[in-house]
């Protein structure tokens, strides 16, 4: 008993001590220095928060995953017959929190665009506060969504699998045509798209170079009424290892290295909601609508229809999918749910939906655009076919088309939740909300 005690003891003082050196190795850290960054502006005090998933649907397939490789050197085995397995398809990944104390609006629900997840709206490349956080901390209850068939959404792997399996059986043309083609915003397409230029004109990244926006060799630097400048964009956060092309596959670029290393293309990945299947829409031109504008705009619906109400902010490829998900809305009988559209940068076509402007007669609806992304004549003719109707006294909600670039905030590139002035440009969208979008009683 005396042996057992002692031994208690020494393991007591020995973990005291482990405690000790951690807690003084803790503090000298922080005396030198190395506190990890923080990432909030502001304290952050919540309700609540979580995540869940909405939508789905079952999908019974002998697909579901592929019969594993033999064995180096083994003789190919008889494959086993297919059986059956159930899945679930087109579900959509949501996160939220819930402030402690609340603004007095609806709760926000923002939508990323091609080639993202909702990571885009947490935080920013260089490590500062992104938009979810911000809006929370000014007592918005916020939402952010993986697409459907994005991330941890999830896609369908069985049709490839289906695809794979034809073509092993002889039928190449049935299985590729089951084989869908992924798209995906690639680092260079990123950089030519939102920050700058590849040149001279006619190159490639094997012997082209990357400037941004602004610089002395820029090709175009007055393409409208504003010069263009610097991007605001954290082009400056790059990745040292990936600099040097430690573990590289394939040839390296010819110049600007450091423009092919950028934090931010971690973010980027394939548009995987093309496993799922696509839908019709009579009242939209077109009728066939991809699964993209088929998935995400249901459960989007779906969500909306879950909180009670919700301003749905969307970005870039979701802004068609925003007015697809106003349609679904009506269709269900519940359009009064929408407290209000936004649509940063992406599509505002009303035809494409099925929609009319008389569909926003009492939702408050917003454009916005950046810096280097021409005025969308689709947007602003929505904007004016619903401003037409208030000044025939039809129709009491506001419709505004913002042009940053027309406010003086220049170099917001077509990723503005992640550049420089991105709380500034939230403060924008939070402001026309909270001035446009009549508030709401108690809700989640």
């Amino acid at each position: 008993m005396k042996h057992e005690t002692c031994w208690i003891r020494l393991v007591s003082r020995f973990l005291w001590s482990v405690m000790l050196f951690a807690a003084i190795g803790t503090n000298v850290a922080a005396q030198n220095g190395h506190k990890p960054k923080k990432f909030l502006t502001g304290p952050l005090v919540i309700e609540d928060q979580g995540s869940f998933f909405i939508g789905g649907v079952q999908k019974v397939t002998d697909h579901a995953s592929a019969p594993p490789p033999p064995a180096p050197g083994a003789a190919p085995a008889t494959p086993a017959p297919p059986a059956p397995h159930q899945i679930t398809i087109g579900q959509m990944y949501v996160q939220f929190q819930v402030p402690a104390k609340r603004y007095g609006g609806w709760p926000v629900i923002m939508v990323h665009g091609s080639s993202h997840t909702a990571a885009c709206l947490e935080s920013t490349p260089d490590g500062r506060e992104g938009w979810y956080p911000y809006f929370v901390r000014k007592g918005v209850p916020s939402y952010v969504v993986d697409q459907s068939g994005r991330g941890r959404s999830g896609f369908d792997e069985s049709v490839i699998h289906e695809g794979e399996a034809k073509i092993g059986a002889g039928d190449v043309k049935g299985g590729s045509e089951l084989i869908p083609s992924f798209g995906r915003i690639t680092d260079d397409g990123a950089w030519t798209a939102w920050f700058g230029h590849l040149v001279p004109a006619g190159s490639t990244i094997l012997n082209g170079k990357l400037i941004p926006h602004g610089d002395a060799a820029d090709p175009n630097p007055h393409p409208d009424a504003f010069q263009h400048v610097a991007p605001l964009f954290p082009i400056e956060a790059i990745d040292q290892s990936i600099v040097g092309r430690n573990g590289a596959i394939g040839p390296a670029p010819n110049e600007s290295k450091q423009y092919y290393a950028l934090e931010y293309y971690k973010q980027l990945v394939p548009n995987a909601e093309v496993t799922l299947p696509g839908s019709t829409c009579s009242t939209c031109d077109p009728q066939n609508l991809s699964p993209a504008n088929t998935w995400t705009p249901h459960n989007l619906a779906t969500l909306v229809e879950r909180l009670g109400g919700a301003v749905v902010v969307t970005h870039s490829q979701s802004g068609i999918m925003g007015h697809h998900m106003t349609r679904i809305l009506k269709e269900r009988g519940h359009l009064d749910l929408l407290k209000g559209l936004v649509t940063l940068e992406g599509s505002c076509s009303l035809p494409n939906s099925g929609l009319t402007a008389a569909d926003f007669d009492n939702i408050p609806y917003m454009a916005l655009k950046g810096d280097y992304t021409a005025i969308s004549p689709v947007c602003q003719d929505t904007v004016n076919a619903i401003n037409a109707r208030r000044a025939e006294k039809q129709g009491t909600a506001k419709a505004d088309y913002i042009k940053l670039d027309e406010k003086g905030i220049l170099g917001v590139t077509h990723m503005m939740m992640l550049d420089a002035k991105n709380l500034e440009i939230a403060d924008v969208i939070f402001d026309w909300v909270n001035k446009n979008v009549p508030a709401a009683g108690k809700h989640r």
